[in-house]
């Protein structure tokens, strides 16, 4: 196995920044950091190549014709983590600007605190309007500086031929997603190989083929700085961690192993949650303020985006990912989150007349957001620390509505899609009705209707709930594989964001899917709605794990509420139209516990 400095000269990895791009050690006092106007780093999004697709990384590491951007990829990622950690333009640093260390970044300062109390936010808006077009600028940012470094890494081409086609690949390279609602090929898990494992075979633009390490697999820490990452709860391990973790044996231990079988399972077993989650996003019209965030007033039968991506971290079981002040030390945080905004993307296309509007959010509380405050946020709001020019002016949600001006598309976007046609995409990618759909449409005339079962769970932040039809025979590790696991929900991710127990964050969870396998073996006589409530009534079973994952009584869950409802939906005629909703009906006589 050979490091990525096998590939000829390579230079200083500041090199291609300009002297006034400085930083202030991580350790120095949190009001130490000052600014001239001329040090700014200015985020402006790639401009070279145009408006390029975002690719999914199953397809950029895999396609032939996408080689040298995956070779560009890797070795520009690897450079950016090698940055020195005192150097704002830093893997580290960037990673920072999410949570802890709780430090200015460009010479953005904290908002003055109370005296006595201390910063435990970083600039990241959770439980807010601002959650989805906050992380725009942040990936927009990360992708910058990966593009920058492709660009060095071309520069070091001697071969003129070999030069040209690399920079051609740099000119369309943007940062890729990672599909976590989509169904892989045959054989493959829903975390790819390309993230899940240690290492990778990559092929240098001199055509040299090695295995090295991983860029996309973990973040080592030079040095480890355990007073970067102040506990707030008791034995918590995350400062003397020497690497990021993903699913850690032990917890808590300052030395675990990580258990990348069970985290793959894990994730594994929450595609069947993410897709039919998704699902119920598209094909349900939401003011812009209730789809974005999970701050209070959503629709607790649809949901929101906020919440499937803060599950998404969950199944990171008590790794890095998990608790959103580490999480973006972890590179996958990049590709989960550039899906996010592929979501957020695409569902804007969907619904273009509806964005940030004016309100208040008293749980959005940041390094320089003051959530108690009476004015209200809104697309006007200044997204902290990101500069898009010299004077220091900010980005908002305003100026990042349009991802086409800011360098990038998705593949679903590529040619301004009809709404018809865009539909037919979201439902071919993760639609898992449309096959029984279709059979029932072509059986014969007449509007096709189907009732689905759903489960409301709502709680405060630090617990993971599971759902079951039977009593589950498997040790929690493996709930998710067990036959009768039906869905999880895990509020893990929103312990630093509130713990307010009065807090309540909600999902939903899908029942259909697994009340129809019953009904398939038999263990469900008819699927008519009073025997399947009457069935719910006796097999529905919810387990509640805490931070430790012990499992707990549900009744020590603070405003724990499981609340089954059915809706009566259209079958759509065609695969580019979307159901429509005609009846909704609540069983307050289902208990789960």
């Amino acid at each position: 196995m050979v490091g990525f400095h096998s590939f000829g000269a390579i230079v200083a990895a500041s090199s291609i920044f300009p002297l006034s791009s400085w930083a202030t050690p991580i350790g120095a006092s949190k009001n130490s950091l000052q600014s001239r106007q001329n040090d700014y780093y200015v985020i402006t999004g790639i401009k070279e190549g145009g408006v390029q697709p975002r690719l999914n990384i199953r397809d950029l590491g895999r396609k032939p014709e996408n080689r040298d951007m995956w070779t560009l990829f890797l070795l520009a990622l690897e450079r950016l983590k090698a940055r020195d950690q005192q150097d704002k333009l830093s893997f580290y640093q960037l990673a920072g600007i999410h949570g802890q260390p709780y430090i200015p970044w460009d010479g953005v300062q904290g908002r003055v605190l109370p005296e006595g109390e201390d910063y435990h936010w970083g600039y990241c808006t959770h439980n807010g309007l601002l959650f989805s077009t906050w992380h725009r600028p942040y990936m927009m940012l990360y992708e910058q500086l990966i593009h920058q470094y492709a660009v060095e890494i071309v520069g070091e081409i001697k071969d003129a031929t070999v030069k040209a086609r690399y920079r051609d690949a740099a000119t369309k390279l943007r940062l890729p997603y990672w599909d976590w609602a989509e169904t892989p090929p045959a054989g493959e898990h829903v975390l790819p190989d390309s993230i899940a494992k240690p290492t990778i075979s990559v092929t240098f633009p001199n055509n040299t083929v090695a295995t090295i390490d991983n860029p996309l697999f973990d973040y080592r820490f030079h040095p480890k700085r355990p007073e970067d990452f102040k506990s707030f709860y008791e034995d918590d391990p995350y400062g003397e961690w020497d690497k990021t973790f993903r699913f850690p044996d032990k917890y808590p231990s300052a030395a675990p192993t990580d258990n990348l079988e069970a985290n793959i399972n894990r994730i594994d077993s929450n595609l069947g949650w993410a897709r039919s989650r998704l699902m119920l996003l598209y094909t349900n019209w939401l003011p812009f303020n209730r789809f974005s965030n999970q701050a209070p007033g959503g629709d607790d039968k649809i949901g929101n985006l906020e919440t499937v991506h803060g599950t998404i971290h969950s199944t990171f079981s008590q790794g890095t990912m998990e608790r959103p002040d580490t999480a973006a030390y972890d590179p996958v945080f990049w590709l989960h989150h550039a899906n996010v905004d592929r979501q957020l993307a695409i569902w804007q296309a969907l619904y273009p007349d509806t964005y940030v509007t004016p309100g208040r959010s008293s749980r959005q509380n940041t390094f320089t957001l003051d959530g108690s405050a009476e004015e209200p946020i809104g697309d006007f709001t200044p997204l902290h620390p990101f500069h898009r020019n010299t004077e220091g002016d900010f980005w908002t949600s305003a100026l990042v509505r349009d991802t086409t001006k800011l360098g990038y598309t998705y593949p679903e976007l590529v040619g301004n899609p009809s709404n018809a046609t865009l539909k037919a995409k979201i439902r071919t990618l993760y639609d898992d009705s449309v096959p029984a759909q279709l059979s029932v449409r072509q059986e014969g005339g007449g509007e096709k209707t189907v009732r689905e079962y759903r489960a409301t769970v709502k709680m405060p932040a630090g617990f993971v709930a599971s759902l079951f039809l039977g009593e589950p025979e498997s040790t929690p590790i493996d709930w998710p594989l067990d036959d009768r696991f039906t869905g999880s929900f895990s509020t893990m991710f929103d312990r630093m964001a509130s713990n307010d127990e009065s807090f309540v964050f909600t999902s939903v969870v899908t029942l259909s899917a697994k009340i129809a396998g019953d009904k398939q073996s038999g263990k469900l006589k008819s699927d008519d709605e009073s025997a399947v409530v009457e069935y719910l009534k006796t097999n529905l079973k919810l387990k509640i794990e805490d931070v430790g994952r012990k499992v707990i009584p549900a009744s020590e869950v603070p405003n724990l509420k499981v609340e089954v409802y059915s809706q009566v939906q259209t079958v759509p005629a065609s695969l580019s139209e979307f159901p429509s909703t005609i009846e909704t009906k609540d069983y307050p006589e289902i208990s789960a516990w």
